[in-house]
């Protein structure tokens, strides 16, 4: 009678436990268009803050780290597989993941999700306060363009909400007793394997008397991506990742073909007039209010774009199409951006040498496919960004 007893004592108390925790609930997060089962603590969706303080926090820390996040974690790890993501598009994907969960994109409700999943699968995270405001932050091993962090422990933690660039003020840190140490990091010669959505547009440009008229087809979820991760400084973030398979199949292939029997000169010129032509020059403050650099993939998608956008552009062509370097060439007081391309044997006036090498500019932006053209005096370069 009494190991019947205690066996139900046992059993009710492990019912109350699990009602405590709340019980896991299923949904979809569209991750790109890819439609992703997930799994969460029904509770989270209807957490709420109150005093916003070390108690509450590690109260709910405690209370939401049960056996319901440990299937979520596994059921996101599975994803995280599947589809090839690095820490950075995990990132993301937990930011939508917790989006899915609250209904908000920047909520404290949100954050704290972001931080409880981050934390959970062992990133180097800390939770933090300004005002009334939760942020979670990262320790990255890359360094974005732009982005607010803080030091802490001698280490410098940065926001993980990508798109924020307004300075909240101090940050009151959360303790937790959960110790991680793993950095978020970034893969740059590879993207997910995402492609639930293709678009196409028709592409025509000249080449002197050449008429060229073709579709590109691009990989929509691919270049979706590129677009929400952090911004970064013009360099190689941008040019070694590939095209989709879709951008290479009808785009680069064809320049491929069309300069095969070319010599290297007219070859560049013929990728130049490509560049040149492929979109409209568009400023980045007219559509976005301030300065965002595309991936050479969203270049040639885009309305519009500028001159780092087309310079990387013809960067990536240039190496990928011809194996052949290139550098930007940075006017910081004009703000601009144009190339300096490589071509074996060919130093005409005008060219210039660095690191050993010689170079000839060009303009990505101008009218004409012209070489040795530059806007701006070559003397107020300055900085030469090896691309």
């Amino acid at each position: 009678m009494n190991f019947t007893k205690v066996l139900l004592l046992i059993t009710l108390s492990s019912t109350v436990i699990y009602i405590n925790a709340g019980s896991s609930y299923t949904n979809s997060v569209d991750f790109y268009g890819h439609h992703l089962n997930v799994s969460y603590d029904q509770q989270l969706a209807s957490l709420k803050f109150y005093n916003l303080d070390q108690k509450e926090v590690t109260h709910k820390l405690d209370y939401y780290r049960n056996a319901n996040l440990h299937a979520s974690i596994s059921n996101l790890k599975n994803h995280i597989r599947h589809y090839a993501l690095d820490d950075a598009a995990t990132s993301i994907l937990i930011d939508k993941y917790a989006s899915r969960i609250t209904s908000s994109s920047r909520s404290n409700q949100h954050t704290f999700v972001k931080y409880l999943v981050m934390k959970e699968l062992e990133y180097d995270v800390i939770l933090s306060k300004t005002g009334s405001r939760l942020n979670c932050m990262g320790n990255l091993s890359f360094t974005p363009g732009r982005y607010i962090y803080i030091r802490y422990a001698d280490k410098l933690y940065k926001d993980l909400n990508f798109a924020n660039r307004k300075n909240q003020g101090k940050h009151l840190i959360f303790r937790d007793k959960k110790i991680t140490k793993r950095r978020i990091g970034r893969n740059t010669h590879s993207a997910p394997r995402i492609n639930a959505n293709i678009a196409s547009k028709p592409v025509s440009f000249s080449f002197g008397v050449e008429k060229h008229s073709f579709n590109a087809e691009s990989n929509a979820s691919l270049t979706e991506f590129l677009g929400d991760l952090p911004l970064f400084e013009v360099g190689h973030e941008f040019t070694d990742i590939s095209m989709s398979d879709e951008m290479n199949t009808s785009t680069i292939e064809y320049l491929s073909g069309q300069v095969e029997d070319r010599e290297t000169l007219d070859a560049v010129r013929f990728l130049l007039a490509f560049v040149q032509q492929v979109v409209p020059y568009g400023s980045d403050y007219a559509k976005y209010g301030e300065e965002r650099f595309y991936y050479p993939e969203e270049t040639i998608m885009a309305k519009s774009a500028d001159c780092e956008d087309k310079a990387m552009l013809l960067a990536y062509l240039c190496k990928e199409v011809l194996d052949i370097n290139t550098v930007g060439l940075f006017f910081k007081e004009d703000e601009h951006l144009s190339l300096g391309i490589e071509i074996p044997g060919y130093a005409p006036s005008g060219s210039f040498g660095y690191a050993g090498k010689t170079y000839v500019s060009c303009e990505p932006t101008a009218r004409y496919p012209r070489l040795t053209q530059s806007e701006f005096n070559l003397q107020r370069i300055t900085e030469v960004i090896p691309l």
